[in-house]
């Protein structure tokens, strides 16, 4: 493989949702096992003080009412007033000393920042890749949609199109087989721990299901049942600082249990989250795009519970329509089905294998780049 010593690629994300965070992780260490030079770069980082504030309290306030929720998304606006102008010149001094030329984004709140450097340098030099974690364009992405314009659109799946474009791996192991996997059903609500999958608790365990649910906060496992298992990313762990290595990290995840609730731990490749869902016969949850990349990776069949807005509708009726996924509702008609979340596990896996390996397809095209100018 190539290495583009004078080439950096930079990936940016965001720390608001898990599902822009995670998939930046995992495309930058993918592309770093290809010997690429990257660096992610979360938006948060950039925020003032105050506004990092206001947004642990968007996030308490959305994980205790998913109407609240579902009304900040539909406000969903430009963060510029929200940054620290200081921070922001710096980082594109160092984006202008170091030549970067090469972007891949998973927010649209980046878009006016990529803006001002575009200007900065010369417009036709950049090379953005614009990625849609959403089967629709997302809100971020479409306040902001004047700036992406020129720029190389990325879909992992395609309500439109009606089909999947590109494939993130999550690791290189075959799906576990259905009848290998525990008996055992993840059940969350995203990063910010929103949506309607608490209600649902109670009668999946008066049905005798066994539950590995994804607690948002510790008072949640206040009455633990024996026959459930409690995870949770450690409260203390925020996405846009940086761990020992100056490197942003996977988060820390781990069970909690009444003797220990602190064995928080995570890895360098990977979510630790993705070894629950791996070994699940089901996800119950709303379609967020990070848990569709679990899914497909996994062939995990998704339970879909009731979306976060328009473009997560997009993802529930893309994973029904490719036989991916069933709503709650339906499952629920057909007596909680378990031949029906076979069937689903086996369509994932029987899949056609046409889409295009992001990670792997990307490292490539700038290699290409490479041996075009000649930069061996």
């Amino acid at each position: 493989m190539l290495k583009a010593e004078n080439t950096k690629i930079t990936i940016l994300g965001s720390g608001v949702a898990l599902g822009v965070y995670i998939p930046a992780l995992l495309v930058n260490y993918q592309l770093k096992k290809q010997k690429l030079d990257t660096e992610v770069v979360i938006l948060e980082s950039y925020y003032n003080d105050e506004s990092k504030e206001k947004l642990k309290t968007y996030k308490k306030a959305y994980h205790n009412n998913f109407s609240i929720a579902l009304m900040g998304h539909r406000m969903t606006k430009d963060i510029q007033p929200s940054l620290d102008e200081v921070l922001v010149d710096n980082l594109l001094q160092t984006w202008t000393k170091e030549n970067r030329l090469n972007f891949i984004v998973w927010s649209g709140l980046w878009m006016p920042i990529l803006e001002r450097y575009r200007n900065k340098i010369a417009p036709d030099k950049l090379n953005i890749d614009i990625c849609r974690i959403d089967a629709d364009i997302s809100a971020t992405f479409k306040i902001h949609k004047d700036n992406s314009q020129h720029d190389h659109e990325v879909w992992l799946w395609n309500w439109e199109q009606k089909k999947l474009v590109n494939e993130i791996p999550v690791t290189t192991q075959p799906p576990i087989p259905y009848t290998q996997r525990n008996n055992r059903f993840v059940i969350h609500g995203g990063g910010w721990g929103i949506g309607t999958y608490q209600s649902k608790i109670p009668e999946l365990e008066a049905r005798g299901f066994l539950l590995d649910i994804v607690v948002y906060e510790i008072k949640e496992t206040t009455q633990i049942k024996p026959e459930n298992r409690y995870f949770m990313v450690d409260p203390e762990w925020s996405p846009w600082d940086k761990n020992q290595s100056n490197e942003h990290e996977f988060p820390p995840f781990g069970e909690v249990t009444i003797s220990d609730n602190k064995c928080f731990k995570n890895k360098e490749n990977y979510h630790e989250f993705y070894d629950l869902v791996k070994e699940s016969q089901a996800i119950i949850s709303k379609p967020g795009g990070g848990t569709l990349i679990d899914s497909l990776a996994s062939a995990t069949p998704i339970i879909l519970l009731e979306p976060y807005g328009y473009a997560e509708q997009r993802n529930s009726d893309i994973w029904e329509y490719l036989g991916y996924g069933i709503s709650y509702e339906k499952w629920k008609s057909m007596d909680y089905s378990s031949e029906i979340l076979e069937e689903l596990h086996q369509n994932i896996l029987n899949r056609q294998k046409t889409t295009i390996n992001y990670p792997q397809s990307y490292a490539e095209k700038v290699c290409s780049n490479f041996v075009g100018n000649k930069i061996l």
